[in-house]
């Protein structure tokens, strides 16, 4: 509608959306050898000294985990209604003011045969059990059972958008523009995010089995552990009296109260037409993202100081007795997985962004385009987006900020540029055939090294989630100053280890996630290309491409496990110098 100096715009939407899977997973069986059963020699050559090669264990079939799982399914259905309405003003000529407002509710997606299920830490240590399967242990309660939703959490009807933008030119001749905006958006929750609840016992049990004392043996994963009956197979679908819950069952589950993630966006910029064609323009870009989901392990293994009895109360070997759920309750508890095992996918991180970004280009006019930006930012954040929030990354649930650093994905310092050019001699007859008419096309990309999350590489904090980092000595060693290229690469090293040190028993490193940087990044792609004019109106094209023109050679980051005999080698690079070429005749 047209009022005046308003255009208003309304609409809506109603989306219904599914997502049907079918995964093997773990049907094989999952092996895990960490080297702890067969310790090799100070020489590197014979067991029984100090340090671990996870490749003795293998030799020896001396396993330090297994895990096992029938097939994975999802059947998702969701509806995605939205509405907005929008007012864009014309109060002068030089001046358009544009305020919205969306509502996007989230109504979660449901699996169709209602697989899933939610825990209860209060019913838990109550010991109360599921009235839909009794066997369950306690705790975990199913669709059906009082209070239990089929999106096993909580929808959100109340999510409004409100946006607005201004765009101001000060001369009214359209060569000078200044823009500025903000908006508050909320996410929309893929279908994935939940992709892993209906898996939980007994839809898709997934067992996980750890040693008690001996390891596992390869012969017969399901003896000398945690679970000592080998859990499958098992009827399907699961009745209240087929149901199986074998010890070690894997549950991931959601946050009864899940806050979708928003994020509060502002930008601003400046465009400036200049002669003959050019432009430039510099933006300013924001946002803060607050309840961004993670997940969060419920039944870490507790650390107790000191001795019992004559061995430590605390070691890699006892974690099963340590799990926080068998503490708590140690008829019920062995039948969570222990570690990373079981989770809570839940909201309440929060990431910020803040990038400048300076552009220069010229439309295509006399017989080139050009394009060049040079984008510097800052993403920081506790936890990068992982689609299938299956498996969790802090090192420390009891305190998820020390995750909070650069995020996977920051790269520093970004200058990209492109140019597309025709060659235009004043030429005649034969030379001019040759040498015009032929298109070049560079492209150079240019960044600051990626993000290195250096970690321990063993479980010091014996909480058995596996994220342990590594203590900081000495921050102006952490680089060794080499230079590394693709044919030392492997053999010198990018990280210095003596600049870190093991995090002490039961505590937690000072090094942030991805707190280093790997090596910089340059490549250089471009094409050669003309098209000759045939008889009976043939075309002839010609092509060649090359891709890293330089061969220069991008190292790919250096292995970051502290306990890794390989700490701060590189071990593989971007692709070399490419050529491809191409002849086509068009008719």
């Amino acid at each position: 509608m047209v009022r005046g100096k308003h255009q208003i715009l309304f609409g809506g939407e109603y989306a219904r959306t599914q997502f049907n899977s079918f995964n093997a997973f773990e049907s094989n069986g999952n092996f895990g050898f960490s080297g702890i059963y067969s310790q090799k020699g100070p020489n590197g050559t014979s067991p029984g000294g100090t340090g671990e090669d996870a490749n003795l264990d293998f030799l020896t079939g001396s396993m330090s985990s297994y895990a096992q799982s029938l097939p994975q399914e999802n059947a998702f259905r969701a509806p995605i209604p939205s509405m907005y309405v929008q007012d864009t003003y014309h109060p002068t000529s030089r001046l358009v003011v544009s305020a919205g407002l969306r509502w996007s509710p989230e109504f979660f997606a449901v699996d169709v045969r209602n697989r899933g299920s939610i825990f209860n830490l209060s019913q838990f240590i109550a010991g109360v059990h599921s009235k839909v399967y009794p066997t369950a242990p306690a705790g975990s309660f199913y669709y059906g059972d009082p209070g239990v939703s089929r999106a096993f959490t909580k929808n959100s009807p109340n999510e409004f958008s409100p946006r607005l933008g201004v765009t101001y030119d000060p001369t009214g001749l359209g060569r000078t523009v200044f823009r500025a905006g903000a908006a508050l958006v909320y996410d929309e929750v893929d279908l994935w995010t939940s992709g892993s609840v209906p898996d939980n016992p007994p839809f898709a049990t997934a067992t996980a089995n750890t040693p008690v004392g001996a390891p596992l043996n390869l012969s017969n994963p399901w003896s000398n552990g945690t679970v000592t009956t080998n859990p499958y197979p098992q009827a399907y679908p699961p009745t209240a009296t087929s149901a199986v819950f074998p010890n070690g069952g894997a549950y991931v589950v959601m946050d009864p109260n899940f806050h979708p993630a928003y994020s509060s966006q502002w930008t601003f910029s400046m465009q400036q037409q200049a002669g003959r064609g050019w432009q430039v323009q510099l933006d300013y870009i924001g946002n803060k993202t607050s309840f961004s989901p993670y997940t969060y392990p419920l039944d870490s293994a507790v650390y107790i100081p000191g001795t019992c009895g004559l061995s430590p109360c605390s070691s890699t070997g006892n974690s099963a007795s340590r799990y926080y759920l068998t503490r708590l309750n140690p008829v019920d508890g062995p039948k969570y997985a222990g570690g990373g095992g079981t989770l809570l996918i839940t909201s309440g991180a929060n990431a910020n962004y803040n990038g400048l970004v300076a552009t220069i280009q010229h439309r295509a006019s006399a017989g080139f385009t050009f394009l060049a930006n040079y984008t510097w930012s800052h993403c920081i954040d506790v936890v990068d987006a992982q689609g299938n929030y299956g498996a969790t990354t802090l090192e420390n649930p009891a305190n998820i900020n020390l995750d909070r650093g650069n995020c996977g994905f920051d790269y520093r310092h970004m200058f990209n540029s492109s140019l597309v050019a025709e060659s235009h001699f004043a030429l005649t007859g034969w030379k001019a055939q040759l040498v015009n008419h032929w298109e070049i096309a560079p492209i150079l990309r240019v960044t600051s090294g990626g993000p290195i999350t250096v970690t321990s590489g063993i479980d010091n904090s014996l909480t058995a989630n596996g994220h342990d980092r590594p203590n900081l000595i000495n921050p102006l060693t952490v680089y060794t100053g080499r230079k590394i290229t693709q044919t030392t690469a492997g053999n010198r090293n990018f990280l210095n280890a003596s600049a870190f040190a093991q995090n002490a028993t039961g505590t937690f490193g000072n090094v942030s996630r991805n707190e280093f940087r790997g090596p910089k990044y340059l490549e250089i792609d471009s094409s050669l290309s003309r098209s000759f004019p045939l008889p009976e109106k043939l075309r002839l094209d010609l092509r060649l491409e090359a891709f890293n023109v330089l061969n220069h050679p991008n190292l790919s980051n250096p292995s970051s496990s502290l306990s890794a005999t390989t700490f701060g080698q590189i071990s593989a690079s971007a692709a070399p110098r490419i050529f491809q070429g191409a002849v086509k005749i068009i008719f």
